[in-house]
């Protein structure tokens, strides 16, 4: 449950970011590059949430930070595959695929950081 409100907040602080760059910088930025910094901003928001109040990490943070990023850059590679392969060829607007990479990346985190990001050791 914790995971899921997590998200929810991660989810949305997300998008938030990535709209607002989008609406910013949409005319001269390349949504895919967009989509990287958006993605590292959410990143380490996501980290204190995630380590604080859904894992509840005990590790050193430098190491669970490493682990999450790693975690979070498989987690960009699909996502900005996905962003790509539902703008270029699903033709999607970029704000709605983005929110629908969003929603299906749910499940590709919480593995990923339940057994690997803040592992017990």
């Amino acid at each position: 449950m914790r995971f899921l409100l997590a998200g929810a907040y991660n989810t949305v602080f997300g998008y938030a970011v990535f709209s607002l760059l989008f609406f910013a910088l949409g005319r001269s930025v390349h949504y895919l590059l967009i989509g990287v910094v958006a993605n590292f901003i959410a990143m380490v928001s996501a980290f204190i949430v995630h380590r604080t109040l859904v894992f509840r990490s005990s590790d050193r943070w430098q190491s669970s930070f490493v682990r999450f990023y790693v975690s979070q850059l498989v987690a960009l590679g699909f996502g900005i595959a996905a962003l790509y392969w539902l703008v270029e060829y699903g033709h999607f607007k970029p704000l709605v695929a983005q929110a629908a990479i969003m929603t299906a990346s749910v499940a590709l985190t919480y593995v990923l950081h339940r057994r690997f990001s803040f592992r017990n050791n």
